[in-house]
């Protein structure tokens, strides 16, 4: 049951959001910048979803770290 009441606020929260800010680029016909806001709001709700559902998730801070390591060598 908590765990549908936190699925249903996470929905709830996305949808707000996405209400406010994505009118106003659709009537402005800015594309790249509503498929960015559009691909955040994916990956925020997907990392949140699995959150909720308890999967751990990996560090991202391992993935900066090996890209900087490749870069700098």
């Amino acid at each position: 049951m908590k765990v549908s009441l936190y699925v249903l606020a996470l929905l709830i929260i996305t949808v707000l959001l996405s209400l406010v800010d994505l009118p106003a680029l659709v009537k402005k016909k800015q594309r790249k910048e509503l498929f960015f806001l559009v691909s955040l709001f994916s990956i925020g709700f997907i990392l949140n979803f699995l959150l909720i559902l308890g999967k751990k998730l990996p560090n991202p801070n391992k993935l900066i770290i090996s890209l900087f390591k490749a870069l700098l060598n």
